[in-house]
């Protein structure tokens, strides 16, 4: 028998859905105020949806903070709108604090609607390390939210782009002991028919900018400077690596079209994880070919990333490239330095941890060494998506080896504040399962302004010149994605 889909967000919350609704934020106030604290409620059921970029970028508008997730790993996608409550921490504990106030909000969830589901998500993501919040533009120290509502998605159909697929919409709400249950999920109700209306025409991508200017953070003098001074301390046994990474400050003509960033970066792009957080009238947005740690099934799946060759201008020079790459002492110890400690922190709370043989990953612009580790949870093992990015940020990858050491020589030396770029964007579900990706190849835009950012690993005998080409061969995946000629 043949199923037609039907068609797209039809229909919506018709009066059973909206009854099973108000029902659900009654039982959920009830709760709260049994337990005299907020309780959060998430209703769920099943829908056809679209192309996540276009869904998002139709209804971002409706609200003040929106994300976007589309994952190379599993070709899950999640649309997520509005903000039903902040999961917000500072300083170094921010990780662990974040994921004791997830654990205790979703162990008290009131779920209902159709179907099974995976309940509400925790989605966001947290800065490389702990910063002024004075600064101007930055990001919070760490920041998961729940939101109103998302649209999840994990049909790998849709890595083709045969759209539409099944997905399933939660509304989420927080419901303290004085709520208005009726009021409540009127707001969510409207929420829905104002962020998810019948599919429309694609919205058309405006050119880039006819205009901008450019500024280096450092110059490219003195970084090659702080390369050299790197390595001077890898030398005299400092460290064993650090990753030094600088900022590209780009002002435009004109605002830049987010939407059209993002299908920009989606396209060139495949094999990466698309993402973008709208936060605070600022979007920090990339394409990523790095997840940091992914927990499902009991299962915990790192990569390790590092080592880096430009692309061949031919297949034959690509392939030579890449046999460099595999056959480098440095860059192999570059490489082995990361996989060393994502093994070790997941032998923490794993069984029958297993290291792959390193393979050469191929994106757009470069080629990395990447390693995959995985492990099997441990019979007693309680750990969680979130323990795990707490266990492994930054791994060598982003920040150096030993980490205390490399870390205090970028804070005492790097000069930049680098926000969420080498930090971590994500989600986590009630079950403490998720997904983190390093959020690299990536760029912070408030209207006509954008800051990308770029980095590379130094060890020993690292050359300041191939270190910042590099660099710039890293920033071109944003500025392409941006539509700037800056060659």
């Amino acid at each position: 028998m043949t199923v037609t889909a039907p068609p797209l967000f039809i229909p919506l919350l018709g009066r059973i859905d909206r009854d099973s609704l108000v029902a659900t934020c009654r039982r959920a106030a009830e709760r709260a105020r049994r337990l005299r604290k907020p309780v959060l409620a998430s209703w769920a059921k099943p829908l056809y949806v679209g192309d996540p970029v276009a869904v998002w970028s139709r209804a971002r508008g409706a609200v003040e903070r929106s994300m976007l997730w589309q994952s190379a790993w599993d070709q899950g996608s999640i649309v997520a709108l509005g903000t039903a409550h902040d999961l917000r921490a500072t300083g170094d504990g921010r990780i662990a604090k974040v994921r004791d106030d997830w654990t205790a909000l979703a162990r008290e969830v009131v779920s209902g609607g159709t179907g099974a589901g995976d309940g509400p998500l925790a989605i966001g993501g947290f800065a490389f390390r702990p910063g002024d919040p004075a600064c101007a533009g930055r990001l919070p120290d760490a920041l998961l939210w729940v939101p109103a509502l998302q649209i999840r998605s994990t049909v790998t159909d849709a890595a083709a782009g045969e759209f539409p697929v099944p997905a399933r919409l939660a509304l989420n709400a927080l419901l303290t002991p004085d709520a208005d249950a009726e009021q409540v999920a009127d707001e969510l109700a409207r929420l829905a028919d104002d962020c998810l209306p019948v599919a429309g025409e694609e919205p058309v991508a405006v050119a880039g900018p006819r205009t901008y200017t450019r500024t280096e953070l450092p110059s490219a003098d003195d970084w090659k400077k702080l390369v050299r001074h790197a390595t001077d301390r890898i030398d005299a046994g400092d460290f064993e690596k650090v990753v030094l990474a600088r900022e590209l400050r780009v002002i435009a003509s004109e605002p830049f079209d987010v939407p059209a960033v993002v299908r920009r970066l989606r396209q060139a792009g495949p094999g990466t994880t698309l993402f973008a957080v709208d936060h605070g009238g600022r979007t920090f947005l990339g394409s990523t070919p790095e997840y940091l740690v992914r927990v499902g099934d009991r299962t915990v799946h790192a990569l390790g990333l590092a080592g880096t060759m430009p692309r061949g201008a031919t297949p034959e020079q690509d392939e030579a490239l890449a046999r460099e790459l595999a056959a480098s002492p440095k860059l192999r110890h570059e490489h082995d330095v990361v996989v060393r400690m994502l093994a070790d922190a997941l032998r923490e709370a794993c069984a029958d941890v297993s290291v792959e043989s390193p393979r050469v990953l191929r994106l757009a612009n470069v080629q990395h060494l990447a390693t995959q580790v995985r492990g099997r949870l441990a019979d007693h093992a309680t750990a969680q998506v979130l323990d795990f990015v707490d266990r492994l940020h930054p791994t060598p990858a982003l920040g150096g080896h030993p980490r205390e050491a490399a870390l205090n020589w970028l804070a005492a030396h790097e000069g930049l504040d680098r926000s969420w770029y080498a930090g971590v964007v994500g989600w986590a579900d009630c079950a403490g399962q998720g997904q983190f990706a390093v959020a690299i190849r990536s760029a912070l835009l408030d209207g006509d302004a954008a800051t990308l950012y770029a980095g590379c690993g130094l060890v020993a005998g690292s050359d300041p010149d191939a270190e910042y080409a590099e660099t710039c061969a890293k920033l071109r995946v944003m500025t392409t994605a941006l539509a700037l000629d800056l060659e």
